[in-house]
């Protein structure tokens, strides 16, 4: 994990006169400066959380990612790794917490209570209109108190950030007690299962399907229903999901992980990773030496200027 880029805020510059324990801003204004893309990374004492109202973006939490849409909130505790690629015309906020300020504001039995919330990634579908609104508002009420410097600051900030945590709670608490698994969503969680088995075989899709007792059709309903997305091309995120991990996480050769995820042909895994990223793997990997060397750059860069 030592080669992962830890970030305070995207190497953003804090005004001198910004509070300390918070950073937040609309995402269609932070986001276009950094091409709408935020590479791989941690933070070692901040929370963050994403409030995407609308648009859609892609999420790596971990080792895994997947697309969200607007209508959600990710909550990413301190020292996940995590990385977005948003796509232009999202809308939203984006907050980084100290953690200890968040603890802060609850006692010992509520802190209890919301300990999912301190410890797990989460992604949570905001499906009641009222929430959506509420969350909406407590954004823009963030957002305007920590830009101005009014008398109470933190007291104010510390009450919508406890209004915020406490109805992210309450919908996972509403998410478990209403979440009745059916039998066609069983069956995709089957598929997903021996897709994480076997995606480095190159299963075809109707050897998915027949060790599931179902047609190609059916497996692909199934894969439309619960995931919007056909069985290949989950078959092939699944593939491409490692490759980018591996690529970002170890000193291993596009040709070696190629072979390790069961290309027998390097020049045909290139090809494979080009027309679903648009750059070849080495292309990607120098564009993420690039920009941690930037970052790097830009933080000593600020704390240079600190210390004079």
């Amino acid at each position: 994990m030592s080669n992962i880029p830890h970030y305070f805020l995207y190497g953003e510059e804090q005004p001198e006169d910004s509070p300390d324990y918070m950073h937040i801003a609309r995402l269609e204004q932070s986001l276009p400066k950094h091409n709408w893309e935020i590479h791989p990374h941690r933070h070692d004492d901040l929370h963050q959380l994403m409030i995407l109202e609308s648009g859609s973006m892609t999420a790596q939490i971990r080792e895994s990612s997947a697309e969200y849409r607007g209508g959600c909130v990710l909550s990413i505790p301190a020292k996940e790794v995590h990385g977005f690629i948003h796509q232009p015309g999202v809308t939203g906020f984006i907050l980084s917490i100290s953690q200890p300020f968040i603890l802060s504001l609850f006692n010992e039995t509520e802190r209890q209570a919301l300990s999912s919330l301190f410890r797990e990634p989460m992604v949570l579908p905001i499906t009641d209109g009222r929430n959506v609104v509420e969350l909406k508002f407590l954004g823009e009420r963030l957002l305007a108190e920590y830009q101005g410097r009014a008398m109470g600051q933190a007291s104010m900030i510390g009450a919508y950030l406890k209004i915020v945590f406490v109805l992210l709670n309450r919908q996972i608490k509403h998410r478990e007690s209403s979440q009745v698994l059916d039998a066609k969503t069983i069956l995709f969680e089957k598929f997903t299962a021996l897709v994480e088995q076997h995606y480095n075989q190159h299963w075809s899709v109707s050897e998915y399907a027949a060790a599931l007792g179902l047609s190609q059709g059916q497996l692909n309903r199934t894969c439309q229903r619960s995931a919007d997305q056909q069985a290949l091309e989950i078959i092939h995120g699944r593939i491409m999901d490692e490759a980018k991990r591996l690529l970002i996480f170890t000193q291993l050769s596009s040709k070696e992980i190629g072979y390790q995820l069961g290309f027998k042909d390097p020049g045909y895994f290139s090809r494979f990773f080009t027309r679903h990223v648009g750059q070849a793997p080495k292309q990607f990997q120098q564009q993420l030496v690039s920009s941690v060397i930037e970052q790097s750059v830009k933080k000593s860069e600020t704390l240079k200027r600190s210390n004079k």
